[in-house]
């Protein structure tokens, strides 16, 4: 550990300096000694980006993946500069073998998910992300796939995976703010008023869950409901600034400028560090 830590303070010490070959060596021969330690391959990688070449970059990423293939930020930063650099079948490449060294990885999944999305290719990044929800179906897949579909404009189709997820993680309340958003966009306040409903239930203490509650109910005209919303919700979560901020800009837009001061004195006296 005392090699460890020395070394790299070296290293960092060397770059500061300047003396960034020095530092490469340094970092050569503490990856010799210490082949398995993620942490090093990482630091030596940022060094090589900042004062290296792009083939040198690779070259280090390419021996890092193999001693560690276990380190999924290795395979993401490996797969990125490929990305970076115009090489999109060369990320594609990379992170197809991060998937065979971690086949469960949320990470790998929405990495490979990300660069088919953002490179046009619809159809690839659908299929990503279902063998994904098979795979690793953990709540940030699950809220890609619906955020994906509401995109491109299939509403009907988000829903649906959406209903799943909940299913599966009912009290991540992303999910079901997603969900009573688009039920909104549809035209269905009820349907969107009673997944707000639920999500209450299920997770009380989720300060954006409140406060899309209130907003529901000062959009459908009944300020006095959002108002008696946010009270409930204070007194559940008597800690949380934003609750405090939502009740005086619903008294300011109310036009009920004494309402909204009363209000602020009090907050300022609950939250004293709220910026």
């Amino acid at each position: 550990e005392d090699l460890r830590r020395i070394w790299m303070e070296d290293a960092e010490s060397m770059a500061a300096r300047g003396c960034n070959e020095c530092a490469r060596a340094v970092y050569e021969h503490a990856l010799r000694e210490f082949p398995a330690k993620r942490s090093i391959w990482v630091r030596a990688a940022q060094h090589e980006k900042a004062h290296g070449t792009p083939t040198s970059l690779e070259e280090l990423l390419r021996r890092a993946v193999s001693s560690c293939p276990q380190a999924e930020s290795l395979w993401l930063m490996a797969a990125k500069e490929k990305w970076m650099g115009g090489d999109v079948a060369g990320a594609r490449a990379v992170l197809s073998e991060a998937f065979r060294a971690n086949p469960n990885s949320e990470n790998v999944w929405l990495a490979a998910h990300k660069l088919e999305w953002e490179n046009g290719e619809v159809g690839r990044a659908r299929r990503l992300l279902e063998s994904a929800r098979a795979r690793a179906g953990s709540e940030r897949v699950w809220l890609k796939s619906v955020v994906m579909e509401r995109d491109i404009d299939d509403t009907q189709e988000a829903l649906r995976l959406c209903a799943h997820a909940l299913d599966a993680h009912p009290r991540f309340w992303k999910l079901h703010l997603v969900k009573a958003e688009m039920e909104a966009r549809l035209g269905s306040a009820e349907a969107a008023s009673a997944t707000l409903a639920r999500a209450l239930k299920l997770c009380p203490d989720s300060v954006p869950v409140w406060s899309a509650v209130a907003a529901l109910e000062e959009r459908s005209g009944s300020v006095s409901k959002a108002r008696s919303v946010l009270e409930t919700a204070r007194l559940k979560n008597p800690h949380a600034p934003k609750l405090w901020v939502n009740a005086v800009r619903l008294e300011r837009r109310a036009g009920n400028r004494k309402a909204a001061e009363a209000l602020i004195a009090k907050a300022l006296r609950q939250c004293r560090s709220a910026g």
